[in-house]
Parts: structure tokens; C-alpha cells; sequence
């Protein structure tokens, strides 16, 4: 199984496409950058790597069947052809997303329902949609054309597995990894996040600079596959770890809030990611920053805004916060995500000059990444 040629497909958030295809490049897989991921090809030595390594992506998909239908009957029996007991163990359960787009089977509901019958048929059960495990299949339709995918990943691969401490409104890790990734930063260069919350920013960094899989602590689908290499799986495991980089004499990623309750999550996922010799926490508030180390370096951040500011005033916080930077951060440089739609307006109250880098999405808002000049 390990030489089977497969169709996989890296989803992206929206506009952050490059940054999933350098990745993978680095992984020495070469990909194909399409609208909202990249598709690439590989057995399943690269399916492990992919899931392992991948700190930008959402999740990886197996391109499993694609056929053209243009009825129900025709769906069912086409759907059935495939090997779902190959990707749907015993005892999981599915749940679909289904899409349809210019196709003469347009309701979205009914082709779900039929795709379920297939399943089921060809599996020999009654597939459940809420079960403790499940597995999620993706029909897409583009113009008859329907295409299913299996998630290889087990849900979003932004959950490492390190965040028990708990917070507000906070990053997910792969846009706070994206950020970093786009920033500049050069690992061992000092690294300042002023509002760190649950600590993500900083968390990946460090997982950057100590050159770890962020897959490491959390499991995945494909392992209960009945094709599922183990022997394949550990040596990947055991490549990964074998590269890791030691822990600094002395930390370059700093980590601070104005909040107790904020810092002591951060130091519980810390803690959890076992990253904490790379990271010093320590709680300062606004008017206080200072650069934490001598000479240059990025603060990387997802500021406080909208509900997150509270009872402060958003325009004398942002002023504060843009002369604090200009008097005491000579030399460094500021990267933050900050809402699309109000970048004009940040910008102006700081009185920094930004350039953007990317836009995405974060909590449903277009956001972009902001960097100082």
C-alpha cells in the first residue's frame, strides 16, 4: 500500500494557499495550489507526512471518487463502486458536508441521504451521522461532476492537542502559525507577543524554532484504517523527533498579558506542549512594554478589539500602543492580524505605517496581517 498513488488535497484557509504549498514543499512534496488548498499526490507515506508536519493547513483530504451523475439512482450506484471500508472503520460513524453547484442534482439535503444509502450499502450497516467517532466525507458538485472526499485528518488539524488552558476569543493555531510563518521572523531572533491570552502565538513559535511536528501529540483517523502501516507511521514519528532542535540556554520567545487568568493558561499549554524552556511568560500591561531582550526583534500579535477591549477606550489604547512602539521598540518589527475592514482606521490611530501581508478569515471576520514599515 505504501507505493498507492493517491489524490490528497490540503485545505487552506482562504488566502493563505502559498503559504500551505511552501510547506509542503519543504516536505519535498510538490502541490498544486487551487482555490481554498492545495492538491498534491503521494502514497501513504506522504498522507502521515502531510497530517504530521502541516502547521498552515486546515486539514487533509483523500479524494476518494469522482464521477459525473445527473440522477439519484445514478449516485447511489456510482457511489457504491468505491472501497469506503477502506477509510470508514468499523464503529465510526460519518458526517457529511455537501456542497452543489450548477449540477441537475441541486438539493443539497436529498444528495446527502443518498450518499448515506451508498455508504451503507456497500458497508454492510447503518451508518449513523452522531456517533463518538465519525468520519467526515465531502460530496462535492460542480456541474454534474461529483467529487467525495474522505478527512484524513480527524477534524481540524489546528487542534494539536497542547491548549487545556482555556480563554476568550483566542487565535487558532494555524492562522497564528500562518502569521508567524509570514512575518519574517527568523528563529533564535527575539519574539514578543504583549497579549498573548492562551499563549498560541507564542506556543508556535516555539514549535517553530524547535523545528517540531505539531501532529506529535494528537492522534488521527487513518490509524484505525484497516490499510494503516504502523511500521510506516512510527518511523515518520521517529524521522520527526530525531530533527528536533534542544531547547535554548536562555528563551527568545517572551509572552505576556495583563491578565492572571490569561498568563496561567498560557503557562498550562505551555506546559502541555512541553515547550516551556522556549518560552518566558510574565505580566506587564500597556503602558509598561519595553523589549524584553536587547537589540531587534518582532513582536508578533493578535491584539485586543471590539468586545475583547472591554470597558478601555479602543482609540486611546491604539494610540498608546503605536507611541509606545515608536519610543521604546526601535529596530523591531510589529506583525499583527487585525479585521480587513478596520486596518485603515488602526493604522491611522497608532500613527505606524503598515503594509499588508495576507488576508483570511478569523471568527467569521475578514482579517489581514498587518506588518510595520
Amino acid at each position: 500500500m505504501r507505493e498507492a498513488s493517491l489524490e490528497l488535497f490540503a485545505v487552506s484557509p482562504p488566502g493563505l494557499e502559498k503559504l500551505v504549498a511552501q510547506e509542503l514543499k519543504g516536505l519535498g512534496l510538490s502541490g498544486e495550489i487551487e482555490i481554498g488548498g492545495v492538491r498534491f499526490q503521494g502514497g501513504l507515506r506522504e498522507l502521515y507526512l502531510s497530517n504530521l508536519w502541516l502547521r498552515t493547513a486546515n486539514r487533509v483530504l483523500l479524494r476518494v471518487a469522482r464521477f459525473r451523475a445527473l440522477s439519484f439512482p445514478e449516485l447511489i450506484r456510482k457511489t457504491e463502486r468505491y472501497p469506503w471500508e477502506t477509510y470508514i472503520p468499523e464503529g465510526y460513524g460519518v458526517k457529511l458536508r455537501v456542497t452543489s453547484y450548477r449540477s441537475k442534482l441541486y438539493h443539497e439535503r436529498a444528495i446527502k441521504e443518498r450518499v448515506l444509502t451508498a455508504l451503507g450499502n456497500r458497508l454492510g450497516r447503518a451508518l449513523t451521522q452522531a456517533a463518538e467517532k465519525e468520519i467526515l466525507i465531502v460530496v462535492r458538485f460542480v456541474k454534474d461532476l461529483c467529487t467525495i472526499s474522505i478527512d484524513t485528518s480527524g477534524g481540524d488539524l489546528f487542534r494539536r492537542g497542547y491548549k487545556v488552558g482555556k480563554g476568550l476569543a483566542t487565535i487558532r493555531e494555524n492562522l497564528a502559525a500562518s502569521l508567524i510563518l509570514s512575518s519574517g521572523w527568523i528563529p533564535c531572533a527575539p519574539l514578543f507577543d504583549p497579549f498573548c491570552g492562551t499563549g498560541t502565538i507564542p506556543i508556535e513559535a516555539a514549535l517553530i524554532a524547535a523545528n517540531r511536528a505539531p501532529g506529535l501529540l494528537r492522534s488521527f483517523p487513518f490509524e484505525d484504517w484497516p490499510n494503516f502501516d504502523s511500521g510506516l507511521w512510527e518511523e515518520i514519528k521517529a524521522e520527526a523527533r530525531s530533527c528536533e532542535n534542544p531547547p535554548p540556554e536562555e528563551p527568545f520567545i517572551f509572552a505576556g498579558d495583563a491578565s492572571d487568568k490569561a498568563l496561567s493558561a498560557t503557562r498550562k499549554n505551555l506546559q502541555a506542549s512541553g515547550l516551556e524552556p522556549w518560552v518566558e511568560t510574565f505580566q506587564i500591561k500597556l503602558e509598561e512594554l519595553s523589549p524584553p531582550s536587547p537589540g531587534s526583534g518582532h513582536i508578533i500579535t493578535d491584539p485586543p478589539y471590539g468586545k475583547r477591549l472591554k470597558s478601555r477606550n479602543l482609540v486611546v489604547f491604539y494610540r498608546t500602543l503605536g507611541k509606545i512602539f515608536r519610543d521604546r521598540f526601535s529596530g523591531w518589527r510589529l506583525v499583527l492580524i487585525f479585521p480587513e475592514a478596520r486596518s485603515r482606521e488602526f493604522s491611522r490611530l497608532t500613527g505606524l505605517r503598515f503594509r499588508q501581508i495576507l488576508t483570511t478569515e478569523h471568527g467569521g471576520l475578514r482579517c489581514a496581517f498587518l506588518a510595520s514599515l
